[in-house]
């Protein structure tokens, strides 16, 4: 089952009606089917991954309702309503499904407690693995044996075996092997560099994060799959290698990542036509959702005047996702001067990567706008077009601030004049035939070599 959209209405922080968008994966583009949930703690995103695995096991509570209305939780898939939960009645604690649809979970869920033990309880097998699953509630830890019993069936299988243990050196290649032993009841044993032994019981914490998240995935199952907070006990390094690996399997099958994690987010795979939803929480009473639906809004950035600058799309750059109160600025060194100085509050996030000219400035507030970014100002240079600028902003972005310096740049500068260069790639940016390289090759292949 696809799934396009999920809405809630009249449950904890939600009143009027909210909606996350759901990726679609496409079979071809890394990432397509990744859906992104992204904002600060005590947002509501857990509510928002309650929703999406609600089941008329789970009970309402009082405090859960806001009394004026029901609580409604539905699933779309294309315009077509495929799942609808409400209450019995108006005053109740018990929810109802309808329409009915075949009696399996529709989403898979790896929880942010992610502990599991090495023994082996069970002789389920991996058909029936992932039904073996009841709501549960994911702010409490989790009974996890799904793990090892989905372990013991890749060990059975030496093509499997292989092909899963180079998954997970590709996130950590110091990974050596897995074995199921038998002490009185069977038990899984790891080994890592020097041929070290351990329980799962004593690995690390990170490990034992990744072998449940690459499980869940190398199991091919059709059916959605949620991650709270992959991040969790991994390195930035593993963070990037994990996501990797997520957005290709996301090819095939939508995948849901709840994160706190600039890491987690690519925008190659938003290009791609992954979802990013945000969930804002406003005086700690009302959540609403906001989504970036179209990735053309933003292509100029990437595809734009700012091809030079490759570092916009780095980590720091999207920590805009994880922003509320922004000031952007011309530039890096604008950042630093005024850091420098402690002119500006503590409190304040300056971002100096994308407002160099007007298109650049226009992209910054129209993300603010479309991630509902509470607080956005620019300040613009005194050149910028005698205020054209400036005017044309205030009228496009009435909900933020515009303000303009006196004078023409944040510090003293010397003229500048270019040089005619001829190196390996020409004015239009492509490489130069072979012939004109030089040492081009040469040196790449040493790099290469060396890495």
């Amino acid at each position: 089952m696809i799934f396009t959209k999920a809405e809630i209405s009249y449950f904890r922080s939600f009143t009027d009606i909210q909606s996350i968008e759901l990726a679609v994966p496409d079979n071809e583009k890394i990432g397509s089917g990744i859906t992104y949930i992204v904002w600060e703690n005590n947002s509501w995103k857990t509510t928002v991954i309650e929703w999406l695995l609600m089941s008329e096991t789970r009970k309402i509570r009082s405090s859960e309702l806001q009394w004026s209305h029901s609580p409604t939780f539905s699933l779309y898939s294309d315009i077509s309503l495929i799942r609808s939960f409400n209450l019995v009645r108006e005053w109740s604690s018990t929810l109802k499904e309808d329409p009915k649809i075949e009696k399996i979970d529709s989403f898979e869920w790896i929880s942010s407690r992610r502990q599991w033990g090495s023994w082996i309880t069970n002789n389920l097998k991996i058909d029936a693995l992932w039904n073996h699953f009841i709501w549960k509630d994911p702010r409490q830890q989790v009974s996890d044996q799904i793990i090892s019993w989905a372990l013991k069936d890749i060990e059975s299988d030496n093509v499997k075996y292989n092909w899963f243990l180079e998954l997970v050196r590709r996130v950590v290649p110091e990974f050596k092997s897995f074995v199921i032993w038998f002490e009185d009841s069977e038990y899984i044993e790891y080994v890592t560099n020097n041929w070290v032994k351990h329980k799962s019981d004593f690995l690390w914490d990170w490990i034992i994060s990744i072998l449940k998240i690459l499980a869940h995935l190398f199991t091919w199952q059709t059916r959605p799959l949620i991650i709270d907070e992959p991040e969790l006990s991994l390195h930035p390094l593993s963070q990037k290698k994990l996501l990797k690996i997520i957005a290709e399997y996301s090819k095939q099958r939508q995948i849901i990542l709840s994160t706190h994690s600039p890491y987690f987010i690519s925008w190659e795979y938003i290009k791609n036509w992954a979802k990013l939803n945000k969930v804002t929480k406003y005086n700690d009473i009302k959540s609403e959702i906001f989504t970036l639906k179209d990735y053309s809004t933003y292509e100029s950035l990437i595809n734009g005047s700012n091809w030079q600058q490759p570092f916009l799309m780095d980590v720091v750059a999207k920590e805009i996702f994880f922003n509320d109160n922004i000031l952007f600025v011309e530039g890096q060194e604008d950042v630093w001067l005024l850091k420098q100085e402690n002119d500006i509050k503590d409190d304040v996030n300056m971002f100096g990567y994308w407002v160099r000219g007007k298109d650049s400035f226009k992209f910054a507030l129209q993300l603010s706008k479309d991630l509902w970014i509470k607080k956005a100002w620019v300040i613009l240079d005194s050149w910028e077009s005698e205020g054209q600028i400036k005017t044309e902003l205030e009228t496009l972005f009435p909900e933020y601030k515009v303000i303009q310096w006196n004078k023409w740049d944040i510090r003293d500068k010397e003229a500048y004049t270019s040089k005619v260069k001829e190196w390996y790639f020409d004015i239009r940016w492509r490489k130069k035939d072979a012939w004109n390289l030089d040492d081009y090759d040469e040196k790449i292949e040493v790099i290469n070599s060396y890495f």
